[in-house]
């Protein structure tokens, strides 16, 4: 690599003995230099941005990762970089950015990039386990009402429960079968509602996946 002035290759050199892992102080280096590192070789530069950019992701920014995440796709592509340490970079890239949509619950923006990740790769296992779970989570959260009546129903069944024990039992014996009939069916009504609306998501979320590969 060709460097400008000792400075630029003591900085590239410094940056590059940061242990792999750890990402804080890659993430330090990187944003107490950023002016020295403007001016390194692009290739360098790129690589040290690659890095810098994935260390915000494994430490959980994810807000600050998208913000980058699609310019250096960009640049990925531009430059033909696709293998970095023998790593799919453009797809290491990619499937970050869904990760990460997925985690501040953009489920339909991860689900996009998830799918065409599917299609790149079509026998990736992480891939499809990942493009599951991300559907899965957002047909969850659309059924947040369907689950919030479920929860009630079995609240009102503890309720009963306790009205059968405290007030039933002791003084209207006569009205034991009436209360347990009701309370056992509540409880089988929300635990009948829960199997049947997993059901559904997971059936719709295979259907869906399915359908990706047949349009891929």
């Amino acid at each position: 690599m060709d460097f400008a002035n000792e400075i630029e290759e003591l900085v590239y050199l410094e940056f590059q003995d940061i242990d792999d892992r750890d990402y804080q102080d890659k993430i330090r280096y990187y944003e107490r230099n950023k002016k020295a590192i403007k001016s390194l070789p692009y290739e360098v530069k790129l690589e040290m941005t690659l890095q810098y950019v994935v260390s915000l992701f494994e430490v959980g920014d994810y807000y600050r990762y998208l913000k980058y995440v699609d310019t250096l796709l960009a640049r990925v592509i531009e430059e033909n970089l696709f293998s970095l340490d023998g790593d799919d970079i453009y797809q290491e890239l990619l499937f970050r950015k869904a990760a990460s949509l997925h985690n501040i619950l953009d489920y339909y923006s991860a689900e996009h990039v998830l799918a065409e990740l599917c299609k790149i790769d079509p026998t990736n296992s992480l891939y499809k386990r990942t493009f599951l779970k991300n559907n899965m989570d957002r047909l969850r959260s659309q059924g947040q009402k369907v689950r919030a009546g479920i929860i009630s129903m079995l609240l009102v069944s503890g309720i009963v429960i306790g009205i059968e024990l405290l007030v039933i039992r002791p003084f209207y014996p006569e009205q034991i079968q009436v209360i347990e009939w009701s309370r056992n069916g509540l409880f089988g009504g929300a635990i009948l509602g829960i199997m049947i609306q997993e059901f559904l998501i997971r059936r719709r979320s295979w259907n869906k996946m399915k359908a990706i590969f047949k349009a891929g």
